[in-house]
């Protein structure tokens, strides 16, 4: 009987050629979103699972303290003092291992490249059982040991038989490989790109106290994203366990001023510690994929089951006859249930074919590893498609086998208005979320081109930006440098700073106007820089004067007690100051328990700017002269040739410090570095809006083919008594209209709710929303008018003699 139900599935999509296209194209693309989304998700939360010890290994984070106001309400690293804390006070805890990610040049033989290089703890090599193709578990315990990939072993030496070559960083501190270990498989947090880099090199946590002057117990002063602690827990432990420990640490351990920094501690387990730009930032981006690609499957399972009540209505004599012949309600049901499984089967083989067209192309944009495997995926593909099929064909099957055996024969439930409200509430769903998906994409689009606009506030798409100024080797020639580079012809100005625009740092000064005034105080971010930023970036004077290499007390040196600054205008607001012209020759008090400087005289005002940017709000910030914490140089050049000035760079770059590659990029693409998690949601939220649109637009051209069919009579009775075309079109478009209305009034306050919470992530908004809610529902209304109103125009346009003999 099945066999025969089959055939008969076959033979009528065969008959039926367009709506069979239209039924499984529409079905193909929903399964298509909605395996992927689920692949992805699968995929992003079974990172690090091939590691043996992935379930007992957490890492260790800190919840932003209330009002740091840096943009993120949590991040997935701690300073680097809680891991020797963890180890000393909690005797359960099995390993503990540290990471600090700094940049070096790296050489091996001749050439030399820059890497970051992972300074950690000898457990590390416990903690996570990679593969060694030379050396073991042991090559960190020696202080001048590193351990290499196999990747960077090939392209340094061309082979992985290095077990003892010599690698020097900074062309200064010399280690030895001690072992070779198979690349990290790139579904592992150690490879993120958001981050940091993928793993290359790993070096002993004590050769960094020796390199860089850094305590190897660890500090409260650094807290960076790429900075991990992990915790390896006996398995009868768990992250409760550890959290509540976590939290005494906190309270009794943590310093006072700390925890103006990090509210708390908390730990995640491994597997989760590649979503964790996610959770910094609060998108909640793995259930909106989730949600996203199920409304995207719910909206083509609606037009597919719209369409299959049009068609199937109309062998309401097939099944009358059936009837007749002595089929029960019982074996029509089940054969209406098999052609839609039979098409819910042959959309999804069409989406697994096109996922194995699309997996590899994404795997390429997004240095992502996805697969397939149908071992394990077969199982839940089996299962979405028999759901599907269900779901999706049920009402259809069930509204023709209702029919009375007569009332078949005489085709009066394709000429009726049975089920009428049913499919209204369908296509009107259908609609609503495809608007509210437009109507929220749109939104977004237009807050992330906000945010992206509001940054050529500075002249970035003019500035060349030169890395790693902070070596030794490299700082005391920067005067020397700045001299070359002014004088080539495309170079406009050259500064150095601690930062440029749009990096994400935050380092802060508590300043008040009263020394030791603890009440009074106000963080402040401050940056060094040279006297030539301002002119570099655009940045005006509102009052006072630049600081000056002339003037000693502009310069601050390491024994500085009392240094002069620049301030912007949100700086003086914060402190109750007036006006620019007051501020001027204001003493300011660090609120600070070193012996470090300690005061602060205002010299000059500046406009209040948002430097960081994105998701941060605009700072109070101050500005000062130190040599010191030069880390980074932006050349500002001239002219249409961009690449002319940047080869002009190069030259003068190798003429003053030749032993040392020069590392530069645009300061465009410093900004593009963060905003291309914007640029990337732009995409993928488009991607889903469209499709879902797509599909309702096939769901109302299949309403307009019913309704069309439905009233063939009356449509020639209505031109018989003299109705023209234009009245006939406007009639059938009317009552199509009747549940788009409606869903507009559900999806346009619910895209209100939605974008709000999106937006409420930006200090800087777009102040539109309600325009572009409207806007959005406009258009949408005219695309679903669009796709009805050339069915509805031929139908109109049809003979009446033909429309009345229709019966």
């Amino acid at each position: 009987m099945f066999w025969n139900y089959l055939k008969s599935a076959l033979r009528n999509l065969r008959k039926n050629k367009l709506f069979a296209l239209i039924n499984i194209t529409g079905l193909a693309l929903g399964l298509t979103i909605y395996v992927f989304g689920g692949l992805l998700i699968e995929y992003e939360q079974t990172h690090d699972q091939f590691f043996k010890n992935a379930n007992r290994t957490y890492t260790i984070g800190s919840y932003a303290a209330e009002g740091l106001d840096v943009g993120v309400d949590l991040m997935g690293s701690t300073f680097s003092a809680v891991g020797p804390i963890i180890e000393t006070e909690l005797t359960d805890v099995e390993l503990m291992a540290r990471t600090i990610t700094r940049e070096f040049l790296v050489k091996m033989d001749a050439e030399g490249f820059y890497e970051p290089i992972e300074f950690t703890d000898p457990s590390l090599l416990k903690i996570f059982d990679f593969s060694y193709i030379q050396g073991d578990d042991s090559a960190l315990e020696d202080p001048s040991g590193i351990v290499i990939t196999e990747s960077l072993a090939i392209k340094y030496f061309g082979t992985t038989d290095v077990q003892g070559k010599v690698v020097t960083l900074d062309n200064e501190f010399d280690f030895s490989v001690a072992a070779v270990i198979r690349d990290v498989p790139k579904n592992s947090h150690f490879n993120s790109e958001i981050i940091g880099s993928a793993m290359q090199v790993l070096a002993p946590m004590k050769a960094l106290g020796r390199m860089r002057n850094i305590d190897e117990a660890g500090d409260w002063d650094n807290l960076s994203i790429g900075n991990m602690t992990y915790v390896l827990l006996p398995g009868h432990l768990d992250a409760e366990w550890l959290d509540d420990q976590l939290s005494s640490i906190y309270e009794r351990l943590v310093p006072i001023n700390t925890r103006d920094v990090i509210g708390g501690l908390f730990a995640r387990q491994l597997k989760d510690a590649n979503l964790v730009i996610w959770d910094m930032i609060g998108l909640p981006v793995v259930m909106a994929i989730q949600v996203l690609s199920l409304l995207v499957l719910a909206i083509a399972c609606v037009n597919y089951t719209n369409l299959a009540t049009a068609q199937s209505l109309g062998r309401s004599r097939e099944v009358g006859m059936r009837q007749t012949m002595g089929a029960n309600k019982r074996q029509l049901l089940f054969q209406f249930l098999v052609e839609s499984l039979t098409i819910a089967a042959i959309a999804m083989v069409m989406a697994v074919a096109a996922l194995e067209i699309i997996i590899p192309l994404f795997n390429n944009a997004s240095n992502k590893a996805m697969t397939i495997n149908y071992l394990h995926t077969l199982p839940w593909l089996i299962l979405t498609t028999t759901l599907v099929g269900l779901f999706a064909g049920a009402y259809p099957a069930w509204l023709i086998t209702r029919t009375k055996p007569l009332d078949a024969l005489r085709d009066i439930a394709r000429k009726g208005k049975k089920g009428s409200k049913v499919r209204s509430v369908m296509i009107g769903t259908q609609f609503a979320i495809s608007a509210f998906m437009l109507a929220v994409v749109t939104i977004v689009f237009m807050q992330n081109q906000k945010v992206e606009e509001s940054s050529y506030v500075f002249p970035r798409s003019e500035i060349y930006t030169l890395g790693r100024l902070n070596i030794d080797g490299i700082r005391d020639r920067l005067d020397t440098l700045r001299h070359e580079l002014e004088a080539q012809p495309n170079i406009e100005s050259v500064s150095f700073s601690w930062q440029v625009p749009f990096e994400q740092n935050n380092s802060t000064y508590d300043v008040a106007l009263q020394p030791g005034d603890e009440a009074g105080k106000i963080r402040m971010h401050h940056l060094s820089m040279t006297p030539e930023f301002l002119k570099t970036y655009d940045i005006p004077l509102l009052e006072g004067r630049n600081l000056s290499r002339d003037i000693s007390n502009d310069v601050r040196g390491d024994e500085s007690e009392v240094v002069n600054v620049l301030v912007n205008e949100l700086a003086l607001a914060k402190l109750g100051i007036d006006s620019p012209a007051d501020a001027l020759n204001q003493r300011l008090y660090r609120i600070t328990e070193d012996n470090s400087l300690r005061e602060l005289i205002i010299v000059g005002i500046v406009p209040t700017q948002n430097i960081i940017g994105l998701f941060n709000t605009e700072k109070p910030w101050i500005f000062m002269y130190q040599p010191s914490s030069l880390r980074i140089g932006s050349v500002r050049f001239t002219g249409s040739d961009p690449m002319k000035a940047v080869d002009q760079i190069e030259s003068a770059w190798k003429r003053v410090i030749p032993e040392y590659p020069i590392q530069g990029r645009f300061l465009d693409d410093v900004f593009n570095d963060v905003y291309k998690i914007l640029k990337y949601m732009n995409m993928a939220l488009a991607g889903f809006a469209f499709v879902a649109l797509s599909l309702a637009m096939f769901g109302l051209f299949g309403l307009a083919a019913f309704m069309a069919t439905q009233r063939t009579r009356e449509i020639g009775v209505r031109k018989v008594l003299g109705a023209n075309s234009f009245q006939i079109a406007r009639l059938l478009v009317w009552q199509f209209s009747k549940p788009v209305m409606w869903a507009l009034l559900a999806a346009l306050p619910a895209a209100f709710f939605a974008s709000k919470v999106y937006l409420g992530f930006f200090a800087d908004r777009i102040d539109t929303q309600m325009i572009i809610l409207l806007v959005s529902g406009f258009v949408s209304v005219m695309l679903a008018w669009g796709t009805v109103a050339g069915h509805a125009i031929r139908i109109s346009r049809s003979n009446p003699i033909i429309a009345l003999r229709y019966e």
